[in-house]
C-alpha cells in the first residue's frame, strides 16, 4: 500500500511543481509513517513521536514550496494580464484580474503602494469599459479597500 501512495503523491507533486527537497521530505516521511503503522512493536510506538515530527516538518516544507509558488505563479499571472490588456486595451476582464493580481501582491507582500495604485488603475479601466458587467461590483469593493490601504 506505501508504495502506491507514494507513486500519486509524486505525480501530484510532479503536476504542481513541487520543489525537489519538498517532494522528496514528503515522499519519505510518509513512507516511513506506512511502515511504522504497518508493525505494532514497542519500539515503532516509541518512534511515533519522531515521525510525527517529521511528518511535521515535511508538511512546513510543502507549505513553504506552496508559499514560493503562490508568489511565482502572481507574477506570472501579472505578465501575462499585462501581455492581454497591451494587445487589447479594451479587455475588461483582463483588466479586472490585473487588477487583482497587484492587489493581491500588495497585500501579501510588503503594502506596496505603487502596487495598490496599479490595482485602482485597473478596476477603473474595468469599470469604464464594462460598468454593469459581472464583475462590476465586485470591483467598487475593491477599489474601496485599496482606496482605505493608500490613505
Amino acid at each position: 500500500m506505501v508504495p502506491v501512495i507514494s507513486c500519486r503523491l509524486l505525480y501530484r507533486m510532479k503536476k504542481q511543481r513541487f520543489s525537489g527537497v519538498a517532494a522528496v521530505v514528503l515522499v519519505l516521511v510518509l513512507y516511513g509513517s506506512g511502515l511504522a503503522l504497518e508493525g505494532k512493536s514497542p519500539e515503532v510506538e516509541r518512534k511515533s513521536a519522531t515521525n510525527l515530527a517529521s511528518t511535521a516538518e515535511a508538511h512546513y516544507e510543502l507549505g513553504v514550496s506552496y508559499h514560493e509558488r503562490m508568489f511565482t505563479d502572481l507574477d506570472q499571472a501579472i505578465a501575462e494580464y499585462e501581455q492581454a490588456v497591451k494587445l487589447r486595451g479594451d479587455f475588461a476582464e483582463a483588466h479586472y484580474h490585473l487588477g487583482l493580481s497587484y492587489h493581491t501582491k500588495a497585500k501579501l507582500g510588503v503594502d506596496d503602494k505603487v502596487l495598490y495604485r496599479k490595482a485602482l488603475k485597473e478596476y477603473k479601466l474595468y469599470l469604464q469599459y464594462l460598468p454593469k458587467g459581472p464583475l462590476a461590483e465586485k470591483a467598487r469593493q475593491n477599489m474601496k479597500a485599496v482606496e482605505l490601504r493608500l490613505r
